[in-house]
């Protein structure tokens, strides 16, 4: 990363957290977010955007070895099934990087667990994915991935993780990401972007808007703008009024928005709202007005994924997987545990 790269991500980064300290206490990071945001920030200012797939996003949905085993052991069963031992030839060109230990790295044991386990889910996969999306899309390079190299194809467990998502959100059969229909879709807390990344090259029909808080939301704007190129965006900037950015907001294709901004959306204007392993790190009162804000601009589905069970001290709050305020008009489509997370369920909604 060049120092004027650094300098205007400096820039952008703290434009966003002025307006959001300056917006509602309501939005603002709880304390277990506070925290971590500040770690994060820190990763960011020592070792770039260039890396932050074995910083920043360690902390995201990107598991270690420890992880998959306690956790998803779900896609090794479902590989068994259909055992196929081009998974053993799988590659992990990099699996150490950076002097010193700075940088989350695998030692050779743990390299061969992590590239047999991004192979072996990409294959269970590819068995049952009608959007040809295993054989379409691959891991950009773009801050240093933990890339696997299977089939002649840049594989991630993001990219895996996001692929099984989106039928979960979508269905089995891709829904309306297989027709190209137009599609708003917003998810709250979206990491670096891997979701939207996925779904949003799947299909030419979706408009995907990121609501967030920094530096998440400027890790997301910049990889997505980046990767995603083609597509015309949104990017962050103060505004109060709808009115006034509705025409430049609707021709967008990513969208990048501070929670109390989202606030100001049009009645009922998403189609889709996802949010994958963040309201638990909340307090319940914020997650209340999240539901809130859901019900209000979600005129479709929502989709969501989160612990079974979570405790989060720092915020003196427990939530079960029943414990999150769905408003009762909504209608449950599923609600059951994640067949890969074993240790977390995910539910589906029809917004009535």
């Amino acid at each position: 990363m060049s120092s004027a790269d650094a300098i205007d991500g400096a820039g952008v980064l703290s434009e966003m957290t002025a307006a959001l300290e300056a917006g509602p206490e309501i939005y603002r990071p709880s304390k277990f977010w506070t925290e971590l945001n500040r770690v994060h920030r820190e990763q960011l200012d020592r070792l770039g955007f260039d890396n932050f797939k074995r910083t920043v996003n360690t902390k995201y949905f990107n598991w270690r070895i420890l992880g998959i085993i306690r956790h998803q052991l779900g896609v090794v069963g479902a590989w068994l099934r259909r055992p196929d031992l081009e998974v053993f030839r799988a590659r992990f060109p990099q699996p150490s990087f950076g002097p010193g230990g700075t940088i989350a790295s695998f030692n050779a044991p743990s390299a061969w667990i992590y590239k047999t386990f991004v192979a072996m889910y990409a294959d269970s996969l590819a068995r049952h994915d009608p959007l040809g999306l295993v054989g379409r899309l691959e891991e950009p390079s773009i801050g240093n991935p933990f890339t696997v190299v299977h089939r002649g194809r840049s594989m991630s467990q993001d990219l895996c993780n996001s692929i099984h998502e989106l039928y979960s959100i979508f269905g089995s059969d891709g829904g309306p990401i297989a027709t190209g229909a137009p599609l708003e879709v917003a998810e709250l807390g979206a990491g670096y972007g891997r979701l939207a990344y996925a779904i949003a090259s799947a299909s030419p029909g979706v408009r995907y808007t990121i609501i967030d808080v920094p530096p998440a939301l400027y890790l997301s704007q910049r990889y997505l703008t980046t990767v995603l190129p083609q597509l015309a965006a949104f990017r962050f900037r103060p505004w109060d009024d709808f009115a006034a950015i509705r025409g430049e907001f609707s021709a967008a294709r990513l969208r990048f928005l501070l929670p109390h901004q989202a606030e100001l959306l049009p009645h009922k204007f998403v189609d889709y709202f996802i949010n994958i392993s963040q309201l638990h790190e909340m307090s319940r009162r914020q997650v209340e007005r999240y539901f809130d804000l859901m019900d209000r601009i979600c005129r479709g589905r929502v989709y969501t994924k989160q612990w079974l069970v979570s405790r989060t001290p720092v915020n003196d709050v427990v939530f079960r997987d029943r414990d999150y305020p769905v408003p009762a008009g909504w209608r449950t489509l599923y609600h059951r545990r994640h067949p890969v997370q074993g240790m977390f369920f995910e539910a589906l909604y029809q917004v009535e």
